[in-house]
């Protein structure tokens, strides 16, 4: 599943090279603890883990069942994060996961408001619940509703959405972040890698789905989805459902 601010996998894991990706990435193993490794070479077996944003790491050692979440390092609940201070050494990985064996996880969380709940619970075990976003203001609501159809064609600088609700960029900016959590700028690409998933996914060539979701090449998609995840667009398309604006937005 897909969110505004976060991508979750559950489903077999396997051994991968060693990669980076911008991303926390948050790993709970069902069947049986993975073996993963640091840059310098550690190994550590764990059930849990939190592996933070640009850390190269490994798996040595997959499951067959795991859950894996990604967060957007940007965004309130990326930033509360960043305040573990995880490190770098592989068994900090394993140590720092330990809240999130607190979680039960469902067999088959199939509905979106069970994705979106089961993500919410495991960035609470971690940070609390200071990540939430507040109320949404009017015109935040205004630009919410209008950039899905922007991001194919139309300007979605921050100087013209702020035109768009009669309000200065800057103020635009501020209302945004407070608002829903994440900066502007970083909530369009993930609306973006929204747009080329769901394009893939239905048929359409890599180059397509880049064009339509305005990014200026299958390179520049690709690079984009395996910095953010390290993934390819094709890895996601295969699993990745969109859950919605609401997942971590509130409801009031």
């Amino acid at each position: 599943m897909m969110g505004p601010q976060w991508l979750a996998y559950l489903g077999a894991v396997g051994p991968t090279q060693e990669h980076a990706h911008h991303a926390f990435q948050l790993v709970h193993a069902i069947n049986g603890p993975l073996l993963l490794e640091d840059a310098q070479g550690a190994l550590v077996e764990g059930q849990v883990a939190i592996i933070p944003p640009d850390t190269p790491h490994r798996i040595e050692r997959g499951s067959e069942r795991a859950l894996l979440v990604f967060i957007d390092p940007d965004d309130r609940a990326g930033r509360e994060l960043r305040q573990l201070d995880v490190g770098t050494a592989s068994t900090a990985w394993v140590q720092a996961g330990a809240p999130l064996l607190r979680v039960p996880l469902p067999s088959e969380p199939v509905r979106a408001e069970d994705w979106s709940r089961l993500v919410a619970e495991l960035v609470m075990q971690l940070v609390g619940e200071a990540w939430r976003p507040g109320p949404l203001h009017p015109a935040i609501k205004r630009i919410l509703a209008l950039l899905p159809s922007r991001i194919e064609a139309g300007d979605v600088s921050q100087g013209a959405l702020a035109r768009e609700v009669d309000l200065s960029a800057g103020r635009l900016g501020h209302l945004f972040s407070t608002s829903v959590g994440i900066p502007l700028r970083p909530y369009i690409l993930w609306l973006r890698l929204r747009r080329a998933t769901e394009s893939f996914r239905q048929g359409d060539t890599l180059t397509h789905a880049a064009h339509v979701a305005g990014f200026t090449d299958s390179s520049h998609l690709s690079n984009t989805f395996h910095r953010m995840f390290g993934l390819t667009p094709s890895e996601i398309a295969r699993g990745i459902e969109w859950v919605g604006e609401q997942s971590f937005a509130p409801t009031k």
